[in-house]
């Protein structure tokens, strides 16, 4: 199977340093998208990046996915005026247990979306998919009955709240195993996003997503590249 890069993005703002293990700063997105404009790559739709990965189409080269999870106001007001600017897709994960609440990071409080403001990225144009398992990490000591738990009061939050449909599920980290896929796939999901590494090849089952959170050009370069998208997922 091939893939291109599923670039994952969490919170984009100005926060406090102690935030910023996992954002990125609004300048530096910017930045960022506009590189990728103005040097011929093509952010493309989920959809289109998992058909690629299943031999369905090729897509040119320097082509890549967007995508941003937490549901945080910021990909409102900071991350979708760029996206929109340079015609770039992505697709947004949302936890719905936190919409319309504020998440703890390292003790300092961010600001979810509302209702509203799901429904406005929506109208844009632009995916949401489902953080699932209130953005936790599969982990190997986690009862795989409380993950599937979890889901479904997700779908029904976004059932009750929303006309939203959701078609991807993501994961901070893991991979499910072959019985909880095949429950996903049962509730039309149709792949699973997580970020790298997996320690697997990928497959709809698990896309590792490479997380940007770096100012830093040159490392960014480097996470675009085709020589860390072939090692992304390789055991160390």
């Amino acid at each position: 199977m091939k893939e291109i890069p599923v670039l994952l993005y969490h919170y984009v703002g100005n926060y406090p340093a102690e935030m910023m293990e996992d954002g990125l700063s609004p300048e530096t997105f910017a930045f960022q998208m506009n590189f990728l404009s103005e040097n011929g790559y093509s952010a493309v739709a989920l959809d289109r990046a998992v058909d690629h990965l299943t031999g369905k189409i090729k897509l040119p080269p320097r082509s890549l996915a967007i995508t941003i999870d937490g549901g945080y106001q910021d990909a409102l007001t900071n991350a979708l005026p760029v996206l929109k600017k340079h015609q770039f897709p992505a697709t947004l994960f949302i936890a719905p247990e936190f919409i319309g609440r504020a998440q703890l990071i390292n003790g300092q409080p961010i600001q979810c979306l509302n209702w509203n403001g799901v429904e406005e990225i929506i109208s844009c144009g632009y995916e949401t998919g489902l953080l699932a398992y209130e953005g936790r990490a599969i982990r190997a000591q986690n009862d795989e009955e409380s993950i599937r738990r979890s889901i479904l009061k997700s779908l029904e939050l976004l059932k009750r709240s929303s006309n939203v449909q959701v078609r991807y599920c993501a994961f901070k980290e893991g991979v499910p195993q072959e019985s909880l896929w095949n429950f996903l796939q049962e509730l039309g999901f149709q792949a699973v996003f997580t970020q790298c590494p997996t320690n697997q090849a990928p497959t709809p089952a698990g896309i590792g997503r490479i997380q940007i959170d770096d100012d830093d050009h040159n490392i960014f370069l480097t996470k675009i590249s085709d020589t860390y998208l072939f090692f992304k997922d390789k055991p160390s």
